[in-house]
């Protein structure tokens, strides 16, 4: 089941009024079995590894607390090392597992051995990267004590499993979470209100922003030699905002499911394109990931203090490592590695910037992040490195030039109403993000200040573009969250 599905549309409104109809003792149950439910509709048998998952960090949580309560610091360390091992043990095997086997036979290969290992089928579980994840940083916080050890089995089960989050985050902390499970809420027409815009806008972003373009830039990165430079280049300027409508889409829908409940979550983007750098592009985009990573890995590294070359190689470790928890593949080795190396030079170059570089513009500093982004994007989209490189080599040696003058490059949309759908759709997209950029808020806080006629202008008027000029593929068949995949 995904959140721009018809069975979304059904289970998602059945599972609030039941909610609300039942006494609030009992609610975080019907929650729990709702999410339960929305995890198993993908497949049975990943409810198994998800209670594994449960009941490991769980009864982890309560023995670090008992240890931690005798004075036994060394034993605290050591079950709370046991418990990440075991985590990060279980995401290595199931994500990792035939991308070694796939590097052990290239080896085998170039050895011209006949020795081959066969993949293993059926290793990943939908959304374990994002649910190992909460499961060790809540097992760290404990053992740092930072956060109490949760005694009820089921209110944290809920946690890990609350089915808004569950697939694709936003990552978040058993400290903001939990209490919210122990408090319950409350019906209120207001939350319903901003859950509800916040899931059609992420629809609008899934359906019209993001399927749309994938329709029109997918033909070009797979059958790439047909294609001028120019119209490569564009598509790689596409895919920057395909992803973003897709990801960002996903995550209005989460928050926005969540908040009708009555429960908060993190945002994951806050206008992300109008970053002035590589590292402000990265404190704006996948946020939850990134503090992640910087609380439970950077930080524990040492940060920033060890002087100057232990912040590169601490920066590059954590970009690398970020880039392969996306995927199992060298391509997004090197986009984390790309963008590992913009910070490291962008932070070395700071002082030759402010006395030899002339300070440029706000605009300018904006289009140079997006345009490095960008680059490290296409890695990202390509299957593997080869065909990364032969694109860019195709791309440099056939640049289309006439196409510029021709405005030829443009034919990569199918007719003018398309190119004139997407021009509009991607216009109100910055639109959005100029808001939030300018007013530091969310985006429903500004919504709900507006007029009334406005508000319903604005919603009809998106519902009607979803439903007319949504993305829906044949007989409805929708394409994938791209983040599904890890």
């Amino acid at each position: 089941m995904v959140f721009h599905s018809f069975a979304y549309l059904l289970f998602f409104p059945i599972v609030y009024i039941v909610y609300f109809l039942l006494p609030p003792r009992v609610r975080y149950l019907w929650l729990l079995a709702a999410s339960c439910f929305f995890y198993a509709s993908a497949d049975s048998r990943y409810l198994l590894l998800l209670g594994a998952i449960i009941l490991l960090s769980y009864g982890s949580g309560l023995l670090l607390a008992r240890v931690r309560a005798a004075g036994r610091p060394r034993t605290a360390k050591g079950l709370m090392i046991f418990t990440v091992f075991c985590n990060l043990g279980l995401l290595g095997y199931c994500k990792y597992t035939n991308f070694l086997l796939e590097n052990v036979n290239q080896i085998l290969t170039a050895l011209h051995t006949d020795r081959q290992f066969a993949p293993v089928h059926g290793l990943l579980s939908l959304g374990i990267s994002f649910i190992l994840f909460q499961s060790v940083s809540y097992t760290v916080d404990v053992y740092r004590g930072t956060t109490a050890a949760e005694k009820h089995l089921l209110k944290y089960a809920l946690y890990l499993a609350f089915f808004p989050k569950l697939i694709s985050g936003p990552i978040e902390r058993a400290g903001d979470i939990l209490p919210q499970i122990h408090r319950g809420t409350r019906f209120s027409l207001q939350n319903l209100k901003e859950g509800l815009c916040l899931i059609l806008l992420g629809l609008f972003y899934k359906l019209v922003i993001s399927d749309n373009i994938a329709a029109i830039i997918n033909p070009v990165f797979s059958t790439y030699t047909e294609y001028s430079g120019l119209q490569i280049a564009l598509a790689v300027l596409l895919f920057a905002f395909q992803i973003y409508g897709d990801f960002n889409g996903y995550s209005y829908i989460a928050v926005g499911s969540a908040k009708a409940f009555g429960f908060q979550l993190s945002d994951n983007f806050i206008a992300p394109f109008h970053s002035e750098s590589i590292a402000e592009f990265w404190r704006r985009w996948h946020i939850t990931l990134n503090n992640w990573l910087r609380d439970y890995l950077y930080v524990p590294l040492g940060g920033s203090r060890k002087g100057i070359l232990r912040t590169c190689l601490n920066t590059m470790i954590v970009f690398l490592l970020s880039g392969l928890w996306h995927g199992a593949n060298w391509t997004f080795v090197i986009w984390g590695g790309l963008n590992g190396l913009y910070i490291v030079f962008g932070n070395l170059l700071k002082h030759v910037r402010k006395t030899s570089v002339p300070e440029t513009t706000h605009i300018g500093r904006k289009i140079g992040t997006f345009l490095l982004t960008d680059l490290a994007w296409l890695f990202f989209r390509m299957p593997n490195l080869r065909s990364a490189f032969d694109l860019l080599g195709h791309a440099v040696t056939q640049p289309g030039i006439r196409d510029l003058f021709s405005l030829g490059f443009l034919d990569i949309f199918p007719d003018l109403p398309t190119f004139a759908l997407l021009a509009a759709s991607l216009l109100l997209l910055l639109w959005i993000d100029t808001v939030i950029y300018r007013t530091k808020a969310s985006f429903t806080v500004f919504f709900f200040q507006q007029s009334s006629a406005f508000r319903w202008l604005f919603g009809i008027v998106i519902l009607f573009v979803i439903i007319f000029f949504g993305a829906y593929g044949e007989s409805y068949e929708q394409t994938q969250f791209i983040y599904f995949q890890f």
